[in-house]
């Protein structure tokens, strides 16, 4: 399992697409905060500009992107052939998949606060009541688990396809 680990976070490592991801995913989210509006700068940063959206279409396309091209190559046959253990193929790849969805999440996060000292919306505190009666800081890690986890689901149906 160990190895099949190492292999696929090799694998996914010198795909360019996982590099540019963040960089379109920080356009993403600036496109969000300039199209949805000055007064809604809450709204933005409960939800990190919109980012759980722009991940799902990333991890879909980073995702099926990587089993096409082991499908295409037939490096998935040799894959399966050479492993005591073809679930621990599959599980690797989700794991690994797993780890890329969390570290989006935080790149995320770490975008937010970043988007926040820009002029790009109204300032707003992170302790402002908000959802839920809630602060703002709350809100946002609040709706990135959740993100995460509806994020893990819809990756889980790519990998059945």
């Amino acid at each position: 399992m160990k190895f099949s680990l190492y292999q696929e976070c090799y694998k996914l490592g010198h795909k360019k697409i996982v590099w540019i991801a963040p960089l379109v995913l920080l356009v993403l989210m600036v496109i969000t905060g300039y199209s949805i509006g000055y007064n809604q700068s809450r709204l933005l940063m409960a939800t990190c500009y919109d980012a759980p959206d722009w991940i799902m279409l990333i991890i879909v396309v980073v995702g099926a992107t990587t089993f096409s091209m082991e499908f295409q190559d037939k490096a998935i046959l040799t894959l399966l052939y050479k492993s005591p253990n073809q679930v621990n193929v599959y599980l690797a790849k989700y794991l690994v998949m797993l780890g890329y969805v969390l570290l989006l999440h935080g790149i995320a996060i770490i975008f937010t606060l970043g988007l926040w000292g820009l002029p790009l919306n109204s300032r707003v505190p992170w302790s402002t009541i908000y959802l839920y009666h809630q602060p703002l800081w709350t809100n946002m890690l609040t709706t990135a688990v959740v993100n995460v986890l509806t994020t893990l689901f819809i990756v889980s149906l790519v990998f059945l396809l």
